[in-house]
């Protein structure tokens, strides 16, 4: 048997409320290397020449207000911050710097500017400058096509599905800066109505309201109501002029008029929309599993599925809202599947190790059969904004479902970027599938950078996590994410008793142990419960099946294992500065006068608002450097982590340190002893932010980013009591992270 979601806690996870002591950093500046200043007289001449032939084809661009979207290439030792070319591509040079593209940037450059830059890249230039021009390897207009993301119309229109009217795509507008020339864009679009685009119908949402009404959930009403009253498009032309980036679903009525809507320009990215499916159908059955007599005062866990109609499962059903997809096309069976593992999995798998945790369910009937038609992402994120709205208690949502397709590498997904900035505005945690095989690696929405993403994991012949799973995807996630977060067993029996396989239903068996941990915490917040969880995993660093592991199910997430103490914090950072936290050293990490034991530091940046879902690999606008570090000598050295992230080629740093994943872990087994020359430990964080421009900031502007950090430490014997050595010598610089009821007084000795 596994300890019950209410037994008392002796060692529970504590919070550290010590603040940091801040140091100021000098940026690095520009200079031409040597290597660049051998190319500078190549590349004067060679942009020089591409920008009059760039001239002459004016008349052919579109223009808007006079005014043209630029590419700029970037060479391979010009990606980091540090040589964004915004000397170069600045107001007096009519050239402006709009957004990260590729391997570069886009511009809006001025049609008069044309041919003066390039006067002025081929003869003048302060040293700056020329370190401008030394890295940009070409440049050349934006093209129409680019929005087709080299493939061909036909290609294209034959991916999308049909709706009524045409087929549904979803359409990005390129960015400007310029009032005039936004407005232009904007007007060019709204005339595209008239023939080549039409805004898909609301009335789904405008029934669901009255649904809602139906059964007096007014709130539920209210919410719906305000969203399906507002034109797709409309919403689209509102939301540019606010924060110059839109986009909306459009359905176009045939090949002819997507040529049209293509070469009008103001699109700068395409995607014909893609259904949104459960990943296995199923069939079903009654379990012969009674539920608890009382349920009432377990978590909630929303449920975005297919839908429940298991009549042992509706005792608990929390609430209900009405169906986005109802009848033969609702994916039930897949529902109550996932249902009965969020209630009780632990029940229907009593041959795993599992702790034995219950849930309450909100069913969300949203999720259609494969081969039926369901909401396209618009219509699912809005509907899931009014439903969130209107249940606040629930504060972990469950959702196994993933687009068909898989994510890009480079690019981060429409319904990934959406529901990230779903769950930062409502202060939720999404537990997210991975995806299922056939495939390459994960799909949408499994790249939320702001969601728990769940992969599959086979199990041992006693029980415990086993090897990857072969039906779940792999990651890594888009933009250098690392996902799956975390694994849990895929290969299980749910609702029906036959054993079935998927990375929904490992999702199904992570959501209740994220829901308990958010309603055991004193101050819940999403980005720490997914901390814990990542924390409390059994992997040694991130495996692109495994994530960073399957969380312990003998200690949970807000329990300290025997012999180890767990700090968790919260900090607010801002770039330019170094933050340090000081911690004395327990005496069970000193043995014979050196540090003998084994760390963990954990750590994640919420990087909103500094996120582009336009920049393609630059997605995120901040980073987090953070390691733990002990005296030796007259300097501190790296004890867990690493600062050296900056001394690596910008392309290796993202690829193989994944330098600007939120999601940052440290653990090491330094048993074998480091000297050390002092009491204190320090703790190092650090955040790097770029491309300010894209935000309306300037690059001296300080911006103030959230993180959370776990940080675990043991002995080298787990006699030794670290923990309340620890909590003793911290004093009031520590509490408790969970609610008192949970803490056995008798056993805490103090």
């Amino acid at each position: 048997m596994m300890a019950d979601e209410r037994r008392p806690l002796l060692n529970p996870v504590l919070k550290f409320n010590k603040d940091p002591r801040p140091e100021g950093i000098t940026g690095r500046g520009k200079a031409l290397a040597p290597i660049r200043a051998a190319r500078l007289p190549e590349q004067r001449v060679k942009l020089s020449n591409e920008l009059m032939d760039m001239a002459r084809s004016l008349p052919r661009q579109p223009r808007f207000a006079g005014h043209a979207l630029v590419y700029a290439s970037m060479f391979e030792d010009s990606l980091a911050p540090t040589w964004t070319p915004h000397d170069l591509f600045q107001p007096v040079h009519g050239a402006s710097l709009v957004a990260p593209y590729k391997r570069g940037y886009l511009i809006e450059m001025q049609e008069a500017a044309v041919e003066r830059l390039s006067a002025f890249i081929r003869n003048f230039g302060t040293l700056r400058d020329q370190v401008d021009i030394a890295g940009v390897e070409t440049i050349r207009f934006f093209k129409p096509a680019d929005a087709l993301g080299d493939q061909s119309l036909e290609e294209q229109w034959q991916k999308a599905p049909e709706r009524q009217g045409g087929r549904a795509f979803f359409a990005s507008l390129i960015p400007l800066r310029d009032v005039n020339a936004a407005e232009h864009l904007l007007q060019v679009f709204a005339s595209l109505r008239d023939g080549v685009i039409l805004a898909p119908s609301r009335q789904l949402l405008l029934d669901l309201a009255g649904a809602a009404e139906a059964v007096n959930d007014n709130a539920l009403a209210r919410a719906v109501r305000a969203i399906g009253q507002t034109d797709r498009i409309a919403r689209a032309l509102r939301d540019y002029r606010q924060r110059r980036r839109a986009g909306a679903t459009v359905v176009v009525p045939n090949i002819h008029a997507l040529g049209k809507l293509v070469a009008s320009g103001v699109i700068m990215r395409l995607d014909p929309v893609v259904p949104i499916v459960a990943t296995d159908p199923g069939e079903g059955r009654e379990p012969d599993r009674p539920l608890p007599a009382d349920l009432s005062g377990m978590p909630i866990v929303g449920i975005v599925d297919g839908g429940l109609n298991a009549p042992s499962y509706l005792p608990a059903e929390a609430w209900r809202a009405p169906p986005l997809v109802e009848g033969i096309a609702a994916e039930v069976m897949h529902g109550n599947r996932v249902t009965s593992l969020v209630v009780q999995g632990h029940e229907w798998n009593n041959n795993l190790v599992l702790p034995e945790l219950h849930c309450r369910v909100g069913t969300v009937p949203a999720i259609a059969k494969r081969g039926y038609p369901g909401p396209d992402r618009e219509e699912l994120v809005d509907y899931l904004d009014a439903v969130i709205t209107a249940h606040p208690e629930t504060r972990v949502w469950n959702l196994s479902f993933n687009e068909d397709n898989p994510c890009e590498h480079d690019a981060v997904s429409h319904l990934g970027h959406a529901l990230a900035m779903l769950a930062r505005k409502h202060n939720v945690l999404f537990v997210n599938s991975i995806g299922n095989s056939p495939g390459e690696h994960a799909k949408a929405p499994a790249d939320c950078e702001a969601a728990l993403t769940i992969g599959g994991r086979l199990h041992t012949p006693d029980g415990m996590p086993g090897g990857s799973c072969t039906v779940s995807l792999s990651g890594p996630g888009p933009c250098g994410m690392l996902k799956p977060d975390v694994s849990h067993f895929s290969h299980v029996r749910a609702l029906g008793g036959a054993v079935i396989a998927g990375s929904s239903f490992a999702t199904a068996l992570a959501s209740p142990l994220a829901a308990h941990t958010m309603d055991r915490l004193r101050e819940p917040d999403p980005d720490l419960v997914r901390a814990l969880l990542i924390h409390s995993s059994d992997g040694q660093g991130h495996d692109i099946a495994r994530g960073f592991g399957t969380p312990d199910a003998m200690q949970l997430p807000w329990e300290c294992r025997p012999g180890t103490v767990t700090l968790q914090w919260k900090a607010s950072l801002r770039d330019r500065a170094s933050f340090y936290w000081e911690l004395p050293i327990p005496p069970a990490l000193l043995k014979d006068g050196k540090l003998k034991g084994k760390g963990r530091l954990t750590a994640i940046l919420n990087p909103h608002p500094m996120v582009d879902e336009f920049a393609g690999p630059n997605y995120f606008s901040a980073r987090l450097n953070t390691a733990v570090q002990y005296p030796s000598g007259e300097k501190f050295k790296n004890l867990l982590g690493s600062m050296d992230t900056d001394k690596v080629p910008e392309l290796t740093a993202r690829a193989i340190d994944h330098k600007w994943c939120p999601v940052r872990q440290h653990s090491k087994d330094f048993t074998r002893g480091r000297e050390v020359d002092g009491s204190m430990l320090r703790i190092y964080a650090r955040t790097y932010t770029r491309d300010h421009y894209v935000y309306g900031l300037k690059s001296t502007d300080q911006t103030p980013l959230d993180a959370v950090f776990v940080l675990s430490l043991s002995g080298i014997d787990e006699r030794d009591d670290i923990y309340s050595q620890l909590r003793e010598q911290l004093g009031a610089f520590v509490e408790t992270s969970v609610v008192d009821t949970d803490i056995d007084i008798d056993q805490q000795g103090d």
